[in-house]
């Protein structure tokens, strides 16, 4: 039996490292310019998502089997989650809405793989695909209505990264791993100036990074989107082959391949550690004193919850009961949902 090859498993653990630890960073406080929050927040946010897009779409070739389980796998989950983050912003802050057209923080993730993945078997049929959806990426900044409903402007901006990884193979993961690693010292540098420039900058908006909003939503002009678009997918697309050089392939650690575990647990994680964010945004509007310490302080302690995260909610008795609980929900809609998919 050919053994496993776990760097996608590593990638997605520093993926999802990336995406709780820079949402705590965001709502905990001290996110002002050129702060450590922010430029770690820039550095997260330039290829976490695009990532995360990537090897989903690497692992997307099973076409029959990504539609089959689209649903099951996405939309009950974003309909569970949009109720109980409901729940929980209410209880919190007092004050709450509920609409399933608009997305609440994380849960448009949920939507736009429900598209692609479903959407895969016919998006893998049409010529020049990977082109054309990197000519959308550059152009759904000014298209009025590829914005926050739905999640429609980030299925048309992380649209290229998906089928980036869809048409990639493990002949071009090898190539890229046979790229030496000293070669990356000068990428990894440029990469990190470019982080800590753009955190230092008052007049640019960390918006931009996200890839939700229209131009016009963001106060800029076509050109000055094009632009952007430009610099967010090299900058995404440099972390990401850094990534595949530097990161080992085995499990990490190699007793116990906790890391990796956790990067095969990630939906989970991702899920879950929302409503902890929404707990530090609370403490944050309460001014609780654990909060107040800025600067190094500040980041190692939210570094410290997202660790705490990242370990309790990738536990495999955790993934056991939402796999289980996601099941018994979809079951009334399983066999009406299969008739109207054939």
């Amino acid at each position: 039996m050919k053994e496993r090859n776990y760097l996608f498993d590593n990638l997605k653990a520093l993926l999802i490292f990336c995406v709780v630890f820079s949402h705590f960073l965001r709502v905990g406080g001290h996110f002002g310019v050129c702060s450590p929050s922010r430029i770690i927040y820039i550095i997260c946010f330039s290829f976490m998502m695009q990532g995360f897009f990537f090897v989903s779409g690497f692992f997307s070739k099973n076409l029959d089997k990504c539609r089959a389980k689209a649903f099951e796998t996405f939309i009950i989950p974003y309909v569970v989650f949009m109720i109980l983050c409901y729940f929980e912003r209410y209880a919190l802050f007092g004050i709450a809405h509920l609409y399933l057209y608009l997305p609440t923080h994380a849960m448009w993730f949920l939507l736009v793989m429900f598209y692609l993945r479903f959407g895969i078997k016919t998006l893998s049929k049409i010529p020049y695909i990977l082109p054309l959806s990197a000519l959308l990426y550059f152009l759904a900044g000014a298209i009025p209505f590829c914005g926050v409903e739905m999640a429609f402007g980030r299925a048309c901006s992380f649209l290229v990264f998906f089928m980036l990884g869809y048409c990639c193979n493990w002949d071009h993961i090898k190539r890229l791993r046979n790229i030496p690693k000293k070669a990356t010292i000068l990428p990894i540098a440029l990469l990190l100036a470019f982080s800590i420039w753009f955190g230092c900058q008052k007049q640019f908006d960390v918006e931009l990074l996200l890839l939700k909003d229209s131009d016009a939503h963001l106060g800029i002009g076509f050109v000055e989107g094009l632009i952007a678009r430009a610099v967010v997918v090299l900058v995404s697309l440099g972390w990401l082959g850094v990534c595949i050089v530097l990161l080992p392939d085995r499990k990490l650690p190699t007793k116990g391949g906790l890391i990796t575990q956790i990067g095969q647990n990630t939906m989970t994680v991702f899920l879950l550690h929302v409503f902890v964010r929404q707990l530090i945004k609370w403490a944050n509007r309460m001014e609780l004193p654990i909060l107040q310490p800025g600067g190094a302080i500040h980041v190692l302690l939210m570094l410290a919850v997202a660790l705490a995260c990242l370990y309790l909610f990738s536990r495999p008795p955790v993934v056991k009961a939402y796999d289980k609980a996601m099941a018994f929900l979809y079951k009334p809609f399983g066999k009406l949902y299969s008739i109207v998919v054939k």
